[in-house]
């Protein structure tokens, strides 16, 4: 469930509890009780929920994007699709002891493919409790790091998370775990450290590389004159060795400041020419992200991050890749030019954000105009080097019991050979229905 739906549903039960206990001390003048067993950790815990989705997308069916994504399939510009996903979670609690497993799986359904996902265990695994501030867990997990609400440089041992919506469960790596946390009295006032291993050796963790290695990492966390300060390593290993560090802090009630950099040595960088010619080089990258979170007196709340991606490409390099897929895609192209072609967009520009500078933009608030149990925001996305970008308005309504419906409209826009123009679709409307359980 995510914090927005959570902390509703809260703040609705605690006043509901204070009205209800008013009015028993005012009708009755009953002494109020607290039954602490209510509150005590259950030895089972089951959730989940059941989403429908449907999809209405605008497609650029003429695009070298669509040829890519649908080779040999006729050319088409609307398309509906019907995606219905089943999550499932358990968490057993044996004293030091816990296991729990969350678990996806679902289908999706349209006119030009059919995919099905059995159910699978996304995150799981049993964590031990062995002293007060010491931790050891050993499953699939997925950890979270770095303070950047649509983007995290410093993300080093989890997979990327969708700037369009970043709230979206993932999936986890296998690792091992371990955590010492303590806490102090003074301008440091709490020290965390985390050290962990996400093996691979071909079929395990296939997704974070494929050599035979323990890959190992660590972070360390400061609470130091009320900063949130972590500091990140990972070896070189499947993955290119990298570091780096993030800061959060509230510079007042209603305004926090949030950052990220990170560096890997040794990292491939992989271009292609407009006639297809590709190369490869090894190079430093540096990432980074600097962000602003911001409550008006209105109750709007503003996120702002600028983004700097060091693997990215420039507005001319990407003008040359779209080029290149003009050409390599065109009827009567050459085999060799096609197969090229989805080499050149697997080796990095096919990915979700291939640019080089993104700046982030998005305004929500809770129940406007008094639309209780509802909420409303609007997003914007920009490629600033090419100056494409991406606009967002959503609506979401939480008024029934256990449900959650929401829906989108994500519009694309820019001028020819630029980011968010060349995409597959041109625009997407997305309703979603979700019952929790």
């Amino acid at each position: 469930m995510s914090n927005a739906v959570c902390a509703r549903r809260s703040a609705l039960s605690v006043a509901l509890g204070l009205l209800v206990s008013s009015w028993s001390l005012v009708t009755s003048a009953q002494e109020f009780t607290f039954d602490a067993s209510e509150f005590e950790k259950k030895t089972f815990e089951f959730s989940g929920y059941l989403e429908q989705k449907e999809e209405l997308l605008q497609l650029r069916g003429d695009s070298p994007a669509f040829q890519l994504a649908y080779p040999g399939e006729t050319s088409r510009f609307e398309l509906l699709r019907s995606t219905t996903t089943l999550e499932l979670g358990g968490k057993l609690n044996l004293g030091d002891f816990v296991l729990d497993a969350r678990a996806q799986g679902g289908q999706a359904n349209d006119a030009l493919a059919s995919n099905t996902r059995e159910l699978a265990v996304m995150e799981g695994g049993l964590r031990w409790s062995a002293s007060p501030g010491l931790t050891f867990d050993l499953g699939k997990r997925v950890q979270r790091w770095g303070k950047g609400y649509a983007w995290s440089p410093v993300a080093m041992v989890e997979r990327p998370r969708d700037a369009n919506d970043p709230a979206a469960s993932r999936e986890g790596f296998v690792m091992a775990t371990g955590e010492w946390t303590r806490s102090f009295s003074g301008p440091i006032s709490a020290v965390s450290l985390t050290g962990l291993l996400v093996p691979t050796d071909g079929d395990m963790n296939a997704d974070f590389g494929q050599t035979q290695d323990l890959n190992p990492a660590a972070r360390l966390y400061l609470l130091a004159w009320d900063t949130d300060i972590d500091l990140m390593w990972r070896s070189q290993g499947a993955r290119p060795e990298s570091f780096g560090l993030d800061f959060s802090r509230n510079l007042s009630p209603a305004l926090e400041l949030h950052g990220e950099w990170a560096r890997t040595l040794d990292a491939s960088r992989n271009t292609v020419t407009a006639s297809g010619v590709t190369s490869s080089e090894r190079v430093v990258m540096d990432s980074y992200l600097l962000g602003v979170r911001y409550l008006t007196q209105g109750e709007v709340t503003w996120i702002a991050e600028y983004y700097r991606n060091g693997a990215g490409y420039s507005a001319q390099e990407l003008s040359v890749y779209y080029q290149f897929l003009e050409t390599a895609l065109e009827p009567g192209a050459p085999a060799t030019l096609a197969s090229t072609a989805r080499t050149v967009a697997q080796s990095g520009y096919a990915r979700p954000n291939p640019g080089r500078d993104y700046l982030y933009l998005k305004a929500s608030v809770s129940e406007p105009l008094d639309w209780v149990y509802g909420a409303a925001s609007l997003t914007t996305m920009v490629n600033l080097n090419d100056h494409s970008y991406q606009i967002t308005p959503e609506i979401s309504y939480t008024g029934f019991a256990n449900w959650e419906l929401r829906g989108r409209l994500i519009l694309l826009a820019g001028q020819a050979h630029t980011e968010f123009n060349e995409k597959t679709t041109s625009q997407r409307l997305e309703i979603y229905a979700r019952y929790y359980f």
